[in-house]
C-alpha cells in the first residue's frame, strides 16, 4: 500500500514535501482553498525544485474556482518541472467554494471537467463554452511535453465513484466524510485520508500539543453540519447554537475559515478528548500502526497523511516511524500507473 501526505499549504510546505521526500512517502498533495490557504501552485513549484522523487499534485482542483484553461495551464507548467512525478484531484468542493458563499459543483460538471482537462493535456483541440481551446505552448516556453498525468476524483459516495469509475484514474476520500462512503469495488483504486497525531508515550489526549495537531481534524467533523461521525455528539449540538448565532451573510466565513489547519476561538472549546477520541486517527504508535494495517488488509491503493499542527516535521516524522515507512522510497505508482498509461 502506497503512503503520502497532505498539507494545507502553507510558506513553509516545500520544505515538508523535501522532508517527506526523505523519509520516504511516495507522494505529497496540497489543498486548494485561496481564501486562507497559501497558492497551491507556487507551493508545488517551489516543491519541485526542491525534490526530486516524491509525486506532486493538487487535492482537490474544483470546477468552479478554477478555470479550465488555468488549470491545464498550471498542470503542463507543473509537470514540466516535475516530469513523471504529477498527479491531480478532481472535486465538486467544499470548504474552498462555502467560502466564496458557492455551493459545490456538480458531478456532471466534475465529470466534464476531468475529460476536457485530461484531452488539454494530451494536446487536443477541445469545445469549451461555446468556443474551440487548445494548449499552444511554444518550443521556448518549455511546456511542450505530453506525459500522461493522472487524474483522480475526491468522492465520498455513490454518485463520485460512479464518475470515477467511468473517467478517472482513481480515488480519494475521506471514510468519515459522508454517511453513505462505503468504498466496495474502488477500495483496489482508493487513497484514504488519515488524519491524527501519533501520541508519545504517557502523552494524554487533553494534552495541548495534541489538540493542535489533532483539532483541526475533529473541528473539520463539526463543518460537515451533523453529517459526518459527531452529528450525534453534543460537542456538536453546542458548536451548531454557537454558528446559529452569527449573521447569516457571513456564518460561512466563520466555520470554514481554518478549516484543517487550526482551531477557532468558537471551536476550541468543544475540541473535547472524547471528540479526538471519536472521530480521529490519534493513537499510540502501536494503534496507528494497526490501523494503517486494516487498510491495507482492505486493500486500499493508498494512505495519505494528513500532518497538522504546529511542528509538521514532528508528525511526518512521528508517523513515518509508527508506519515503517523506508527513507528514500521511490515516486508513488500514482504518477505513472498502467491505468493512466492507458488513457
Amino acid at each position: 500500500m502506497e503512503l503520502g501526505t497532505i498539507f494545507a499549504p502553507t510558506l513553509d510546505t516545500p520544505a515538508h514535501i523535501e522532508l517527506a521526500e526523505q523519509l520516504g512517502y511516495r507522494s505529497a498533495f496540497v489543498y486548494d482553498s485561496p481564501t486562507f490557504l497559501a497558492d497551491p501552485w507556487m507551493v508545488l513549484a517551489q516543491a519541485a525544485a526542491r525534490t526530486s522523487r516524491i509525486t506532486l499534485g493538487v487535492s482537490v482542483v474544483t470546477p468552479r474556482l478554477r478555470h479550465l484553461a488555468a488549470t491545464a495551464g498550471a498542470v503542463a507548467t507543473l509537470r514540466a518541472m516535475a516530469p513523471g512525478r504529477v498527479a491531480m484531484v478532481i472535486g465538486t468542493g467544499f470548504t474552498s467554494q462555502l467560502m466564496i458563499g458557492k455551493r459545490p459543483a456538480s458531478w456532471a460538471e466534475v465529470e466534464g471537467y476531468l475529460v476536457a482537462l485530461r484531452r488539454l493535456l494530451a494536446g487536443e483541440e477541445i469545445e469549451w463554452d461555446g468556443a474551440v481551446m487548445g494548449l499552444r505552448h511554444g518550443r521556448f516556453t518549455g511546456l511542450s511535453a505530453r506525459d500522461t498525468v493522472p487524474l483522480l476524483v475526491a468522492a465520498h459516495g455513490p454518485k463520485g465513484y460512479a464518475v470515477a469509475s467511468q473517467v478517472a484514474d482513481g480515488v480519494v476520500t475521506h471514510l468519515t466524510h459522508g454517511a453513505q462512503n462505503e468504498l466496495g469495488e474502488q477500495a483496489g483504486r482508493t487513497f484514504v485520508l488519515f488524519y491524527g497525531t501519533v501520541l508519545e508515550p504517557g502523552e494524554d489526549l487533553a494534552n495541548e500539543r495534541v489538540l493542535e495537531a489533532a483539532g483541526p481534524t475533529a473541528a473539520f467533523q463539526l463543518h460537515l453540519g451533523g453529517e459526518g461521525v459527531a452529528g450525534d455528539t453534543p460537542e456538536w449540538r453546542a458548536y451548531a447554537g454557537a454558528v446559529d448565532a452569527i449573521d447569516e451573510r457571513r456564518r460561512h466565513l466563520e466555520v470554514h475559515g481554518g478549516h484543517l489547519i487550526e482551531v477557532s476561538d468558537l471551536e476550541r472549546p468543544l475540541i473535547t478528548p472524547e471528540l479526538i477520541r471519536s472521530v480521529t486517527e490519534t493513537g499510540t504508535a502501536e494503534e496507528v500502526r494497526h490501523r494503517v494495517d486494516a487498510l491495507a488488509g482492505a486493500g486500499v491503493r493508498g494512505a495519505l497523511f494528513g500532518p497538522q499542527g504546529g511542528d509538521v516535521p514532528r508528525e511526518l516524522r512521528r508517523f513515518a516511524g509508527a508506519v515503517g515507512l523506508t527513507a528514500g522510497a521511490g515516486a508513488a505508482a500514482g504518477s505513472q500507473g498502467d491505468e493512466a498509461r492507458r488513457r
